[in-house]
């Protein structure tokens, strides 16, 4: 829940319990589990995770004067990002869904043989150049969340408790 305080030791071991299963939620991703039960488990404990979060920081503010409002607008903007990975998931499992109903699929080796072909481009050449650069860049987008949340972790695991009136 989002009442009460946490202290700093119990913050730090809750939290990582919260990472290590947010990581491993990411196997809920795999074929077989999206095969029977689609995006459902993924979703659901990803809404866990966030939820746990969110409580965690919300708390661990409160204990150190604080106001909650960072924590619960950086869990809604990770909720935003959950929202456009299943999107794009659920646009990349289209070509699985229409081969397992007969039809043939849009992509195959090709797609992998690119892949590889973009990663091989990018790490030969020392000096990147624009498609390079670009590619990086949506990379680094692309972590720029998970960074921002660990910082911040971090920062609110770090601020000294307040202790309440008597």
């Amino acid at each position: 829940s989002f009442s009460g305080r946490i202290a700093p030791t119990p913050f730090a071991l809750a939290v990582a319990a919260v990472y290590v299963a947010s990581f491993f939620s990411q196997f809920l991703l795999a074929a077989p589990v999206t095969e029977r039960a689609s995006l459902v488990p993924f979703l659901l404990m990803q809404a866990v995770t966030g939820w746990a979060w969110t409580a965690l920081h919300v708390k661990r503010l409160r204990d150190t004067g604080r106001s909650p409002g960072t924590a619960v607008a950086l869990a809604a903007i990770y909720a935003l990002a959950i929202v456009l990975l299943l999107l794009v998931i659920a646009m990349t499992h289209a070509p699985a869904a229409a081969a397992a109903a007969g039809e043939t699929p849009s992509s195959g080796w090709g797609q992998k043989l690119l892949l590889f072909f973009l990663i091989s481009v990018i790490l030969s050449d020392p000096n990147f150049g624009l498609f390079g650069i670009i590619i990086l860049s949506v990379l680094a987008l692309v972590m720029l969340p998970i960074v921002i949340a660990i910082a911040f972790t971090i920062w609110t695991g770090t601020r000294p408790t307040i202790h309440a009136p008597p």
